[in-house]
């Protein structure tokens, strides 16, 4: 009996990948279509906590139901492409050519197993557990860091009132202790630290839904199929097209009107999306972009801290949500464009 290697990504029929962007967007959009229709009093006594964690389901539940299409297609046509660029032997004539490629593409297709669910859609493989867990460590500090590098970058450019004595934060700490918190700051700082990065950790199986979509299933095929910077540009508008019923309604940026919130989160998705699909492909699972989202989240809480009293957010140009957070990102992504053949190459088993 032959020894079957681990699955390879396959080479799904483009129809699937389409029926994968259709299913997306339209789950996402009936999801949310209920938040776009409501009055405005009636959004906010809306069980909103419910509607989002079901929006951020959606692209898992697609890409389960075209994992089911995809494995009725037959092996050749999925693993095909592994057959024809192998190398080819040297000194051989045509007739023994024509004889070997045949026998070896039932041997390949034969050899490969296709990929179980779990791997389909990144959420295995979980081994090696070293390799797991110093990528989501990674994926968490490194969107802890752009998250905190953003605050200084966008005072130094005059879109955020930057201020490192952390007026809000002294302020709340000093309400909480019931005095003066002078001398339990740095000790405050820790604490509140450790909430955040316990937060990315327990909101972890908030953001794996997306990720299993995204990430998982749909980036490692889109790549396979149009290379890695066309399967970042496309993954991350089509990530950013899924967000508009929440931009509808005024989630991310309140103080834009769709179409521009629309523009804003198509460029967010396709920069930090990118330095996800990096995280997903060399772990090999989508665990550490999930984490990464996660820490996006809990670690939005620093843009209060550090912010003078009485002034307003813009999200459209502070934060790691707006252009002035991006540049860090989007420098890290260039790098890994430049270097794609290695940055992106799918992690081995």
């Amino acid at each position: 009996m032959p020894v079957r290697t681990a699955p390879a990504t396959p080479r799904t029929p483009l129809v699937i990948m389409s029926t994968y962007l259709i299913l997306a967007l339209a789950l996402g959009w009936l999801i949310g279509l209920p938040l776009v229709l409501m009055e405005a009093p009636d959004r906010h006594a809306a069980p909103l906590d419910i509607f989002f964690n079901l929006f951020m389901l959606s692209p898992a539940l697609a890409a389960v139901a075209v994992h089911v299409m995809e494995r009725r297609q037959p092996a050749q046509v999925l693993y095909g492409h592994l057959a024809r660029t192998r190398e080819a032997e040297p000194d051989a004539d045509a007739e023994h050519d024509a004889e070997h490629d045949s026998a070896a593409d039932v041997d390949i297709t034969t050899r490969l197993r296709p990929q179980t669910v779990t791997d389909a859609l990144g959420i295995t493989p979980l081994r090696p557990v070293s390799r797991l867990i110093s990528w989501s460590v990674l994926g968490i500090l490194l969107f802890f860091a752009f998250s905190m590098a953003a605050l200084p970058i966008g005072g130094l450019l005059g879109v955020y009132a930057f201020d490192p004595s952390m007026p809000v934060f002294v302020q709340d700490l000093g309400q909480r202790l019931g005095h003066d918190p002078t001398e339990f700051i740095a000790t405050g700082l820790m604490v509140e630290a450790g909430i955040i990065f316990a937060a990315a950790i327990g909101f972890v199986f908030l953001h794996v839904g997306a990720e299993i979509g995204w990430r998982g299933w749909f980036f490692p095929r889109a790549q396979l199929r149009w290379g890695t910077t066309r399967a970042v540009l496309i993954t991350g508008a089509a990530n950013g097209l899924w967000y508009a019923p929440l931009l509808a309604v005024g989630f991310f940026y309140d103080q834009a009107d769709v179409f521009q919130a629309m523009g804003l989160m198509i460029v967010f998705c396709i920069i930090i999306g990118g330095v996800l699909a990096w995280l997903r492909m060399r772990s090999g699972s989508v665990w550490p972009a999930a984490f990464a989202q996660s820490m996006i989240t809990a670690a939005t809480i620093l843009a209060y801290w550090f912010t003078s009293f009485g002034e307003q957010l813009d999200f459209r140009q502070a934060t790691l949500q707006g252009w002035s957070g991006w540049l860090l990102p989007a420098a890290l992504l260039g790098v890994l464009l430049l270097t794609r053949r290695r940055s992106f190459a799918p992690a081995s088993a």
